[in-house]
């Protein structure tokens, strides 16, 4: 599907319902102590003068005076910065069995944090919706991408240790001092000790995770009694109030593209379908404290207001890397001709 086709669809007003599960696992004793979780792998800072990456973010007093520490051998850092490069975007290593489908690349981070300002206007410029004390200690970002939600969580509360993780460094090295990124694949055990974390937020995993009942579980093991799990995910359907991109050809392309690549890997990328919510719950039920489901424009229109602003973010989101949203799966899992 080409940028032309999509500004040739037809204005829609109502798109992509993104859900916000909000849990909160019971407050108990701790588990017995059992043996130690592995530890997380960390990423050595570059040289602290290399400012290649500090654009993304405006530095200021707040950041810390030197780069992000981490640490890691030699040996295992190179693999994870032997990115996979497919018609010139970059990939996450394959020393992941995790089929992520979207790059991990400069123009990729652009629509994440794009992504980022319009769900944080969607939440009335809060960064959560789960009441969490002022005072929160410890938090987990997981699928942190850019590491822009880790990097505002931690400017907004420093008295918390932030922790963002993902399968990819690629995140700023100038970041607050109680920020810090490690590299972990979620879709496996989580390599944090049980009872760790007061918050753990999850966001935009859709197509990368085969057992979404078993990454909560993980989650609620990591999370302490009376901390807070909150999970938003997005419905990538298009919908109008007139039902006209049903018969869009460009948008059923776009849905079908999602709907056969999500069977192919066995990642759905549908986790408002009833089915998927179904086994969520059933398995989850206990521990679940409130849903969600809202909607956004896809772009502005009749819609006036904070989400007609919202729609021109949501549009720049997917114009600004039409790409990398569609490239990984369209070539790569469903072997499709170019158009």
């Amino acid at each position: 599907m080409t940028d032309q086709q999509l500004r040739d669809t037809p204005t829609v007003t109502a798109t992509s319902s993104p859900s916000f599960l909000t849990d909160s696992p019971p407050a108990a004793a701790p588990a017995a102590p059992s043996s130690p979780a592995p530890q997380a792998e960390l990423i050595p800072a570059e040289d602290p003068e290399d400012t290649s990456d500090i654009d993304r973010y405006e530095i200021d007093s707040a950041l810390g005076s030197d780069a992000a520490s981490f640490m890691y051998p030699d040996s295992v850092t190179a693999s994870i910065l032997e990115y996979r490069t497919i018609q010139g975007r970059t990939y996450h290593s394959d020393r992941y069995a995790s089929e992520y489908v979207m790059p991990n690349d400069e123009q990729q981070l652009q629509s994440v944090d794009i992504s980022h300002h319009y769900l944080t206007m969607l939440l009335d410029n809060n960064l959560f919706l789960a009441p969490i004390p002022p005072h929160v200690q410890r938090v987990l970002d997981v699928g942190t991408g850019s590491g822009i939600w880790a990097i505002d969580f931690a400017d907004a509360y420093p008295s918390a240790q932030v922790i963002g993780s993902d399968l990819s460094p690629t995140q700023p090295e100038w970041v607050p001092p109680n920020v810090h990124f490690e590299i972990a694949d979620a879709t496996l055990t989580w390599p944090w000790k049980d009872n760790y974390f007061d918050f753990i937020h999850i966001r935009y995993l859709f197509g990368s995770v085969q057992d979404w009942p078993a990454l909560f579980q993980e989650a609620y093991r990591c999370c302490a009694p009376g901390g807070w799990v909150q999970s938003c995910e997005a419905d990538i359907h298009f919908y109008s109030d007139d039902g006209t991109t049903d018969s869009e050809p460009a948008l059923q392309k776009w849905a079908d593209l999602y709907e056969r690549g999500g069977a192919e890997t066995g990642r759905t990328f549908f986790l408002q379908q009833e089915r998927c919510r179904r086994e969520v719950s059933q398995r989850l039920a206990s521990r679940m404290s409130g849903y969600l489901i809202t909607s956004y424009p896809w772009e502005d229109g009749p819609i006036i207001g904070k989400l007609s602003e919202l729609g021109e973010y949501v549009r720049l989101t997917l114009e600004n890397d039409l790409e990398g949203y569609t490239l990984y799966l369209w070539h790569n899992v469903l072997n499709w001709p170019r158009i």
